[in-house]
Parts: C-alpha cells; structure tokens; sequence
C-alpha cells in the first residue's frame, strides 16, 4: 500500500509484516534498504527474510521469538492521517502492529506487541530501520551531567572489533561506515536521544526514548546501530514488559529527514537535534 504523509513517501507491505517497505522524502531516492530473499537468518524455527526497510522485532534476541516468521496478511488502514498496519499472531504467539502519524515536520512511529494466548513472556519492543550500505551512521554518545558519577556507557557485541577501522570515536559520538564487512554493532544509553544515517546528502534522524528509570535489555542500550554485508541498521529498543493480562510492550520512535551538505552536518544535527 502505497501512501503520503506530508512530505514523507511510503509503501507498507500487505502480504507480510507489519513492515515499512519503502521511504521517501519529497521526490527523493528511496532511503531505505532493498534487500532480496537471499539476505536471511537460518534457524531451527526456519528461515527469517530481511527484505529491508523497517520492522518490529521483540528483545532480548531469542531465535525461537525474534526471529518467527511474519510471512502472513496484514491489515492497513489510513484514517485522518493516521496509518496502522496490523499483523496477525505470528509462530511465537504475538501480535504485532506498527502505526505512523504526521507530527509537524516529522514522523511518529508508534509500535506495539501484544500476547493475548499463552504463557506470560517478558520482552521489549525492537524497533529496527534497514538503510543501503555507502553511507555514515552516526551514535551520540550524551549523558546528563552526573559528575563525579558515571553517565553514559558504550554497549559492545562480542563479534565487534575495536580496532574495526570503519569507526570513529568522538566525544559525543561515534561515526559508522557502513560499508561491507565483518559484522559491527554498537549500543548506546541511557539518553542518545537520536541516531542518524546520513547518505546521498540528507540525514535520516530517528528520536530514541531514554532507557533512564526503565528496565532495557543488552545492558540498557536504549539505541543501537548495525553494520554487516548486506545493510546498516538502527535500531532503538523499548522498556522490558510482562505480556499478560492485555499488557502491550510500546515502543515510539520519531523520524524526521533533513538536506545535509556534509557529514560534519549530518553528525551535529543527530547529536544536537
């Protein structure tokens, strides 16, 4: 389906999902990655298709819950600028649904996950946004000031090489190339406010909610970029929640796309946006 949100361009998949397809800003390129059915995970469960652009998956990472198929209809509907994209109950028992809505110049991405059978499990909402490699993602590294305490903390996945020459530290941030190689993921909390990819001269921006106060998974990385062969992603992860008894795991994220001459740019815009 495809549909226009203020100057925001998007196609969200009927066949299987919840998923954003495609996003465009104005008559821009497509900003999101493309992926085929060759880009994959393999697990006991089967076999999971990427495809690119924006998903909803739910922490911490367990093959048997994350990765269950969503190769099945989904409901959109679009009323008063609001559009919601509705999945039925997937191979673990959860219902999935992403709702998008104009808010100025920007996007709220509201996403939710419900069990209405079955055990109680515990898990966060997942929320994740494929770009194409060739560009720089960009991580704040922002901490309110606690001194003498500690206010920040740089979360690292154990196939992540420091010495990765794709990544550069800063003081209030690191910078991403995304270009192919080995798998690369960073975590930041608890206030990154804002992750960025800047490609192709405009800065995609994704608002993060702070993990301050809330029980995050991967040691409260509220936001998270990866890097592998294929893709960059950024992702932000919700508070940890009991789905029981009607309980949803919420997750919202706010998006906004800027014309950015330079990286320099596209780095001070996310950090200081």
């Amino acid at each position: 389906m495809d549909t226009s949100l203020g100057r925001y361009r998007l196609q969200i998949a009927t066949d299987f999902g919840p998923r954003i397809t495609s996003l465009r800003w104005d008559d821009g390129p497509e900003l999101l990655a493309q992926l085929g059915p060759e880009v994959n995970i393999e697990h006991d469960g089967g076999v999971y298709l990427f495809r690119g652009g924006h998903r909803l998956w739910s922490s911490p990472e367990v093959p048997a819950i994350t990765y269950a198929s969503d190769d099945h209809e989904c409901v959109v509907t679009e009323a008063d600028g609001v559009v919601t994209v509705s999945a039925p109950a997937d191979p673990a028992g959860l219902v999935k649904e992403i709702t998008v809505s104009l808010d100025g110049e920007s996007l709220l991405v509201d996403h939710e996950i419900t069990r209405p059978d079955g055990d109680t499990l515990s898990l966060a909402a997942w929320a994740i946004t494929q770009f194409p490699l060739g560009g720089t993602a960009i991580l704040p590294l922002i901490g309110e000031n606690t001194a003498p305490s500690a206010n920040r903390y740089l979360v690292i996945w154990p196939y992540t090489s420091l010495e990765d020459r794709r990544v550069a530290f800063y003081d209030d941030a690191l910078e991403l190339e995304a270009t192919a190689g080995l798998p690369l993921k960073f975590g930041v909390g608890p206030t990154p406010r804002c992750l960025g990819y800047f490609l192709d001269g405009v800065v995609f921006i994704k608002e993060v909610e702070p993990a301050t106060g809330r029980m995050v998974p991967d040691h409260g990385a509220a936001g998270q970029v990866y890097i592998g062969q294929h893709f960059c992603e950024l992702e932000s992860v919700g508070a940890i929640t009991d789905l029981s008894g009607g309980r949803a795991a919420i997750l919202r994220e706010r998006w906004k796309v800027v014309d950015c001459g330079d990286l320099d740019s596209a780095t001070r815009l996310t950090v200081e946006p």
